[in-house]
């Protein structure tokens, strides 16, 4: 049975199941579920970083700075104007593809390489400024608080499968990007990008396709993010959550899917497990990224390959 399934949709559909059943047999613990909830968001962003950074070979740093976009745009337009997060949080996520696209998409057609991590670095960093010189609107340093709730009288297991939605939506249609002739392009300009412009694939439109992709991606996770905690801050654009998003990816496999997701699943909960280390945590969790790109320099997808060779020439003795 588990030869016709296959052992690694086995695997998806077993953590899927793990996953909604959760809240109906321990829903009396809230903090573990306030995890998961971080781990939805944070798959998110790095699998729309992953996108971009993985398959479409495009070297921008300014991934969080989107998925706090995303939040700013969704708070204020829930807050200012009164309109039901549930719509505030997709036009966010479409607003912030669009600023995204236009301010560091549009000038990145020109760039290569290093230059396109300066510039989006550049992007990112300016963010705290513009934040803090909007203060009447965006709290300034302090933050932006009071966001408002998804609907009155929610509670944390309605988040955790909103949340568990929009994570399972985004993978979702993330997988399809990749897996069709869209995300091949992408593949095609990363590795051989003169062969590609031969096939007659339109490198500026699909530049701004990618980065327009996983900014929506990016500013839907930041948006529900936002409501979910109720407030956001420059500090979320600090060097922290920068290194956290890099490593879920590299720790995953760039480029692969879902290596950005399991990458997420060791970083979070393994952060979680090892809290009561104190500060040796990041010590710790540092010399396991390290060692896995030592060790395994595809990332944790490197055992999927190694299981799929075994299975292979077992079943090639077999026969």
């Amino acid at each position: 049975m588990l030869n016709k399934i296959g052992w690694k949709k086995m695997a998806i559909w077993l953590s899927l199941l793990v996953i909604v059943l959760y809240p109906v047999f321990f829903h009396s613990n809230s903090y573990i579920m306030h995890i998961f909830i971080l781990f939805f968001c944070w798959a998110v962003l790095a699998s729309s970083w992953n996108l971009l950074f993985g398959y479409a070979g495009i070297w921008s740093l300014a991934q969080v700075g989107v998925f706090v976009i995303g939040a700013y745009s969704s708070g204020m337009m829930a807050k200012f104007t009164g309109i039901s997060p549930l719509i505030c949080i997709p036009l966010a996520a479409i607003l912030t593809a669009l600023i995204v696209t236009l301010f560091v998409g549009l000038p990145s057609l020109r760039l290569k390489g290093i230059y396109i991590c300066v510039f989006s670095l550049m992007f990112a960093d300016a963010l705290p400024s513009v934040l803090t010189q909007t203060r009447k609107w965006t709290g300034g340093g302090r933050g932006f608080h009071d966001i408002p709730p998804l609907w009155n009288n929610i509670s944390r297991v309605h988040y955790y499968y909103v949340g568990f939605a929009i994570f399972l939506i985004s993978l979702f249609i993330i997988y399809k990007i990749v897996n069709s002739s869209t995300g091949k392009a992408f593949i095609a300009l990363r590795d051989s990008r003169d062969f590609a412009l031969s096939l007659g694939i339109n490198e500026y439109k699909e530049r701004l396709k990618v980065f327009a992709l996983s900014s929506f991606f990016a500013g839907l996770a930041g948006a529900f993010y936002g409501h979910y905690l109720g407030h956001i801050s420059p500090s979320s654009l600090g060097i922290s959550p920068f290194l956290l998003a890099i490593a879920m990816m590299e720790m995953g496999g760039l480029g692969r899917f879902p290596g950005a997701v399991i990458g997420a699943v060791v970083l979070v909960f393994g952060s979680e497990l090892l809290r009561l280390t104190g500060m040796s945590r990041l010590t710790i969790l540092g010399a396991a990224v390290v060692l896995i790109m030592l060790f395994m320099p595809k990332g944790l997808m490197q055992i999927v390959d190694i299981i799929d060779n075994i299975k292979l020439r077992k079943n090639a003795i077999i026969k």
